[in-house]
């Protein structure tokens, strides 16, 4: 007779609380397949932890691995997916995020973003978000349009896994109107259907003081590569934003590098050979900007990109 043996939890112990497997990224999609994986924490778990695959609300298996491939599909049809973590003591996590996949096939046109919707309307700029669908896995960029215009243009390969995708429209005219759509542009398949429309007016601008300037500006030089600057400074204040509100933009020898909202530190990724000339300004929800703080970072010519 087979004997089996199962790892049991001391008597009286506690039941441990695992980590769901998240976030869960599709990896691809064809007509008949699904491929998945997923990061999973293993702390506190008893012996071997294992992933207990469900397939539209069905175990569909359960495996040692952080990935998946369902396969023999129906072609244009459509699958859910989450995952639950278990040990061997019979601890249990709870279930991930659940995904919602179609089988490409003829006629199947892969979805776009949806649910666009606003997370700030100040007087000059406007914060929005949307979530991704979930076989993002082929999408090389989002595009964010006012009425025909495009107005951003978001590479998607950072935000791989991260349901909900978020972004700041700056430089805006009070008491202007605006009718907002996004789309998906995946590189085989071409534009995706847009979002809904998200239309909004930025209120009047009552503020009109600016943020008060950076101030300790410090470029310093990466540990990890002597091409990239890691900037600090003590951050602005202003009469009407809290400090989490303001946004610092970053420009390198004159030319705009990035924004960064309500923090004290940047790394830039690359600045050319010799003397560069790096500033921060803040700017407020109302486009007020203060003046520039500025350091120097030379890059000395012997650093080359690949140090």
């Amino acid at each position: 007779m087979a004997v089996t043996a199962v790892m049991l939890s001391p008597p009286g112990a506690a039941a441990v609380a695992l980590s769901a497997p998240e976030p869960l990224r599709v990896d691809g999609v064809t007509a008949t397949q699904i491929s998945f994986h997923w990061s999973q924490n293993a702390s506190g778990s008893v012996g071997v932890l294992r992933a207990r695959v469900y397939q539209d609300g069905a175990l569909a298996t359960t495996t040692r691995l952080q990935r998946y491939t369902a396969s023999g599909l129906v072609p244009g049809a459509t699958y859910s997916f989450h995952v639950v973590a278990a040990d061997d003591a019979g601890n249990t996590s709870p279930p991930s995020r659940t995904i919602t996949i179609t089988t490409r096939g003829p006629g199947v046109v892969p979805p776009g973003p949806a649910n666009l919707r606003a997370t700030e309307v100040a007087s000059a700029r406007v914060g929005l978000a949307f979530d991704q669908p979930d076989d993002s896995w082929d999408v090389g960029r989002y595009e964010v349009l006012d009425g025909g215009t495009v107005v951003a243009s978001i590479p998607a390969g950072s935000f791989n896994g991260v349901p909900t995708i978020n972004l700041a429209l700056r430089g805006l005219s009070a008491q202007s109107s605006h009718a907002y759509t996004a789309r998906a542009v995946r590189g085989a398949i071409g534009v995706s259907p847009s979002s809904n429309t998200l239309t909004l007016s930025t209120p009047a601008r009552t503020d009109l003081v600016a943020p008060s300037a950076p101030t300790g500006l410090v470029a310093a030089m990466d540990r990890y590569a002597c091409f990239s600057v890691v900037l600090t400074w003590t951050p602005s204040g202003d009469d009407a934003d809290p400090p989490s509100a303001i946004d610092y933009e970053i420009l390198v020898n004159g030319a705009h590098e990035s924004w960064v909202r309500g923090a004290g530190t940047h790394t830039i990724g690359m600045v050319p050979v010799g003397n560069n000339t790096i500033e921060v300004r803040a700017v407020d929800s109302s486009g007020n900007a203060s003046a520039a703080a500025t350091a120097t970072f030379p890059r000395p010519p012997d650093c080359t990109d690949d140090a």
